[in-house]
């Protein structure tokens, strides 16, 4: 007979080799579910200013599907592994802002409302694994997210219809990046991001995904997707604004010059001074936390001729930092603030 230690030992064995077979157990795909041909360019925006992910500017036939996998659901979305996070990597060449994304998710199943978070991430973590390789840099400090329920997100066959999140303020990038979505919190729902066709992604290992299990980032290859050869591209176009203006600068851009708070750090009020090169029919300034939740806005704002000036009370908000906005019916400029006490 087995005595009462016996019987805990033996218990937290089990658990610890039911942890590891679900966290080194094979991951495999199953039949793909494949989409109609179709150009990658048929979007709602020019190609000048929607960013095509990895290799699908090199690939001249593009073939697009969902991947599913083997123990239910799919690879870029909700499965049986209970993943967090799925996104694609972006190499900065030279810096943009980003005002919002196009996802083409390809299906959904919404029946409790869940939550998906859709977000940008720098890519300054270190302990990603590629290849089999660890520690290596992949998705770290989250630049922005903006939360929506399942039951909001359009599905569509065709990229030209695809859904289209704006963000509330541009995302100034200099370095690569992540952009894609959080799906920790979507509950019993299920969605799907289309990607290209496997061996499409040209072997540049973009597409990362955050295990629940450990918390760690993943490219496909890395978590050993069909022992590491499922190679695509998630289909992920970030909508992007050179002409958003975010650094000081003694010229005008898109139209205006915008200053840095005054102070700032601020205690109780601040003063945010800025100029148009032709004075717009209306102007607004709104301020965002960092988790884009608007808690400032005034749209009748002085607009004339010089320089206009708007002293803004900020004595309820608590310390932090936030991003105040200057808008008007044709341009944005954005820069940082903070409130500490």
């Amino acid at each position: 007979m087995k005595t009462k230690p016996q019987i805990i030992s033996a218990f937290i064995f089990a658990v610890m080799l039911f942890m590891a077979a679900n966290l080194f157990a094979q991951r495999t795909s199953s039949v793909p579910v494949m989409m109609h041909k179709q150009s990658p360019f048929g979007n709602v925006k020019t190609p000048n200013d929607t960013l095509l992910p990895g290799n699908l500017p090199n690939v001249t036939f593009p073939e697009y599907v969902m991947l599913t996998s083997d123990n239910g659901g799919y690879i870029l979305g909700t499965n049986g592994w209970h993943d967090k996070c799925k996104c694609e990597e972006f190499k900065v060449t030279y810096n943009y802002h980003i005002e919002g994304a196009i996802y083409w998710f390809g299906y959904k199943r919404a029946d409790s409302a869940g939550l998906v978070k859709f977000s940008i991430w720098d890519m300054d973590g270190t302990t990603g694994t590629i290849s089999d390789t660890n520690n290596q840099p992949c998705p770290g400090t989250l630049f922005l997210s903006k939360i929506d329920t399942t039951t909001r997100i359009d599905t569509a066959s065709a990229l030209n219809q695809a859904y289209i999140v704006m963000f509330p303020f541009p995302v100034l990038v200099n370095s690569d990046y992540c952009i894609g979505f959080d799906m920790s919190e979507i509950n019993g729902d299920s969605i799907a991001l289309v990607s290209t066709k496997k061996g499409q992604g040209g072997n540049l290992e973009r597409v990362w995904e955050q295990w629940d299990v450990n918390d760690r980032w993943y490219t496909l290859q890395g978590a050993q997707w069909d022992s590491g050869t499922v190679d695509v591209d998630a289909m992920i176009l970030p909508i992007i604004d050179n002409t958003v203006g975010c650094v000081e600068n003694g010229n005008f851009i898109s139209g205006m010059k915008l200053s840095q708070s005054y102070p700032n750090p601020t205690r109780e009020a601040c003063t945010i001074s800025y100029e148009f090169q032709t004075p717009p029919a209306s102007a607004a300034i709104e301020i965002m936390d960092m988790n884009g939740r608007r808690v400032y806005y005034e749209n009748n704002i002085p607009v004339g001729q010089g320089i206009n000036q708007k002293t803004i009370d900020v004595s309820g908000l608590k310390n932090g930092s936030y991003i105040y906005l200057l808008s008007t019916p044709d341009s944005r400029m954005a820069k940082r603030m903070t409130i500490s006490r």
